[in-house]
């Protein structure tokens, strides 16, 4: 049944995306505050090809933490986006040291299904201040993302969205080579949004 899911999802979504009315044109807008948390999914040490997996003491290091963004994006045709974003994420390890992350990115959204219900799919790039413990980083960021947002009026809507977040970390310093690695976090986030 597992294997089955994702063919069922899409053969049920395949007529609403194929056959949605165009809400949008060229040059409308949103502007959107997002507030939530994100889910450590893994690290990747290059120096050893290690990878640790989930939250927590044994897998990541990483405990939950939070994350909050504005965003603004201004359609540059009736299904597509065009926008940026900056957020502040943060997470404790399992020594109770903060990390911290300040991403900063362009981002890219396609709208298949669209009006009372919008159904965004984004692709941002971008980069991250990161911090841990004393040191601190200046690295590239990219993510994907799917959300569903509902607009009970004409203008405000409530969205909730997920996705991949990725913020390798490459240090130059030969002392801090053994320490490059791409974390990965899961984002589970509300949203509220303004549109004209």
């Amino acid at each position: 049944m597992k294997k089955f899911f994702p063919l069922i999802l899409i053969a049920l979504l395949l007529p609403v995306m194929l056959y949605s009315v165009d809400f949008y044109e060229a040059g409308s807008q949103q502007f959107s505050f997002r507030l939530g948390t994100n889910v450590p999914a893994f690290v990747h040490f290059f120096s050893d090809n290690t990878t640790a997996g989930g939250p927590g003491e044994g897998n990541t290091g990483m405990k939950m933490g939070g994350y909050g963004a504005i965003s603004f994006q201004m359609f540059n045709s009736p299904k597509t986006a065009i926008g940026g974003e900056i957020g502040y994420n943060f997470n404790f390890s399992a020594e109770k040291e903060f990390f911290s992350a300040v991403p900063f990115f362009g981002k890219y959204t396609y709208y298949p299904v669209q009006g009372s219900f919008d159904l965004p799919l984004s692709v941002g790039l971008g980069g991250a201040y990161i911090k841990y413990k004393t040191s601190s980083l200046m690295t590239l960021y990219t993510n994907l993302e799917i959300g569903a947002i509902w607009y009970p009026g004409e203008n405000w809507g409530f969205g909730l969205s997920t996705g991949i977040w990725l913020i390798p970390e490459l240090n130059y310093e030969p002392s801090l080579k053994a320490d490059n690695a791409i974390a990965g976090f899961i984002p589970i986030t509300l949203s509220v949004t303004y549109r004209q």
